[in-house]
């Protein structure tokens, strides 16, 4: 990808006859066929597919994924006895061998029990992958807690921060693991096919890239894939030139740092006030116009490009950046929205009440966004769909709700609007920081040199990541159980009414414990007494009911 660009060194394009056309085609086509045809891309063609049947065949990944968890649980729990007992180890660092021995003898303990519930629920479907799930949780929150405290007392030894980061990353995971099993298994599932699905695609084009210069390079019949992944993390290097342009758009470098440093400002304060007042008007188009002027965006996806190229002072920066941006945009609001003569509804603001109660999928969101501006970032002939990004993303709308909130007293929905932002942070840097690494902005020898130096200064942000995660579950585990409900209520009104009925369901919600349900017709409904008995044998805790008719008059004049 590096290399001269200018007009005069670029190949000029000549007209092909139908001839000529023809045989680059058919030379292009055997080409792609000694790309995807070697045993790489072959295994990746395999990956993309297993991942797109997972996707597609949700029944059958449940009880994949309860195979994997037990037989890896398993595995590692045999290696440690092994190890214990012979003192010798194919994987792992060595340790204590009693501490091993008794850790494998738990572990293994914990996979009968596994196994024990996986044969008990004879489906074989969701619920027993729930109980391995939130079993496995369990483990991994009291193993984390161990590896947590531990390294605490531990003072002064080598490794202590990145040993607290993995306490905390698994105390973390385990809990949610174990307090929420049903999310985590389908987050399980999409992720681990999503990521064979990416995995797979780079493999096939790491076999398209091969045959297409005719590199010698590593051997598709032999080579492992982190063999294969490192060889084309190094062939997208985009070379020192180009990544010095694409840092000099990032950061606040000289020359013209203060010139930069002030447009940034101006942006940022402009797109608050155009947030704040769009929030105050509960306008959606311009909350949209705030999104593509706020400039937030750069200095995150630039610290995300300098933890991975290891620049301690552009890291530094962008992360100042960040910091006082955010302080300074909630201060503005805070302020602007004291001043403005309007009165606001908590309530009833659609601008406030989506962005007070994260969920998992904003986190997705995030991360998909962040994903696409690093790409945007790195490749000229996408850089138009930055200002999607900034759209999807939307980064100054959160800090404006929590500077409207808190003057308005609202303190908890202040917190829930600054836990979004907080999402978007977290998931943007890991997304755009893998981005980096994959599309060669990330300089190949200084990973290569030091690669647990990459992760070690990523690792607080997947446990910033992993920490969110917890009240995002909670939040949608909160909506899934509403859907449910409502879905059971829906038909439960359907049986009550019948399937003659003439009355018309205009709507079913659950609010602080009560059923409400909205019909519309003519005529006496069934007993309402007998809907309220039907529900309370449906949904637990009880819930009281609203029924609310509409009643139609049907005037009928016939024609002379």
């Amino acid at each position: 990808m590096s290399g001269d660009t200018s007009p005069e060194r670029r190949p000029r394009y000549t007209p092909r006859t139908g001839k000529q056309a023809m045989r680059s085609m058919r030379g292009d086509a055997a080409s792609m066929w000694r790309g995807v045809a070697n045993p790489i891309s072959l295994r990746g063609l395999v990956a993309a597919g297993a991942g797109t049947l997972v996707l597609m065949l949700p029944g059958v990944s449940t009880a994949i994924v309860q195979i994997i968890v037990v037989a890896v649980l398993g595995v590692s729990g045999i290696l440690d006895v092994i190890y214990a007992l012979v003192g010798k180890r194919w994987i792992g660092k060595r340790r204590n061998r009693v501490i091993a021995f008794l850790r494998g003898l738990i572990t293994v303990l914990f996979v009968a029990i596994l196994v024990l519930f996986m044969w008990i629920d004879t489906d074989g479907g969701t619920v027993s992958l729930q109980v391995v799930v939130s079993l496995t949780g369990l483990y991994v929150a009291i193993r984390g807690l161990f590896l947590l405290v531990s390294s605490i007392f531990r003072r002064g030894q080598e490794g202590q921060g990145p040993r607290i980061v993995g306490g905390v990353i698994a105390l973390a995971g385990g809990g949610i693991a174990f307090w929420s099993p049903e999310t985590l298994t389908d987050a399980i599932i999409v992720g681990g096919a999503t990521l064979a699905i990416v995995v797979g695609l780079i493999l096939v084009a790491w076999g398209l890239r091969r045959s297409s210069s005719h590199e010698a390079g590593l051997d598709p019949r032999t080579a492992t894939l982190p063999e294969v992944l490192w060889d084309w993390i190094r062939g997208m290097d985009i070379g020192v030139g180009e990544r010095e342009d694409l840092a000099d758009s990032l950061y606040f470098d000289e020359p013209g740092r203060y010139a930069k440093l002030g447009a940034w400002w101006v942006m940022l304060v402009l797109s608050v006030a155009i947030a704040t007042f769009a929030v105050l008007s509960d306008s959606t188009a311009v909350v949209i116009g705030a999104m593509l002027v706020a400039p937030l965006m750069q200095p995150i996806v630039g610290l995300a490009g300098a933890l991975v190229n290891g620049w301690p002072h552009r890291a530094l920066q962008a992360g100042l950046m960040v910091t006082l941006g955010v302080l300074v945009s909630i201060a503005l609001s805070y302020g602007l929205a004291a001043w403005a003569p309007v009165a606001v509804s908590f309530d009833t603001n659609t601008q406030i009440t989506s962005r007070v109660n994260p969920n998992v999928i904003d986190m997705c969101i995030a991360i998909a966004a962040g994903a696409a501006g690093a790409f945007a970032t790195v490749n000229k002939r996408v850089s138009s769909s930055i200002a999607g990004v900034a759209i999807a993303v939307a980064l100054v709308p959160p800090l404006a709700v929590v500077g409207i909130c808190l003057g308005g007293g609202r303190f908890v929905d202040a917190g829930g609007a600054f836990l979004l932002f907080l999402t978007n942070f977290a998931a943007i840097v890991l997304s755009a920081a893998l981005v980096f690494v994959l599309t060669g902005f990330a300089e190949h020898r200084r990973l290569q040199d030091n690669p647990m130096r990459v992760i070690g200064v990523l690792g607080p942000f997947v446990a910033l990541a992993v920490v969110l995660l917890a009240p995002l579950v909670l939040s949608s585990q909160g909506l899934l159980t509403q859907a449910t409900a409502e879905r059971v209520a829906q038909r439960t009104v359907d049986d009550w009414l019948g399937e003659d009925s003439d009355f018309v369901v205009e709507g079913i919600s659950i609010e602080s414990g009560t059923v409400i349900v909205a019909l519309r017709g003519s005529g006496d409904t069934p007993p309402p007494e007998d809907l309220k008995a039907a529900l309370d044998e449906e949904l637990i805790p009880a819930r009281a009911l609203r029924l609310t008719v509409t009643p139609v008059e049907v005037t009928e004049i016939p024609a002379r």
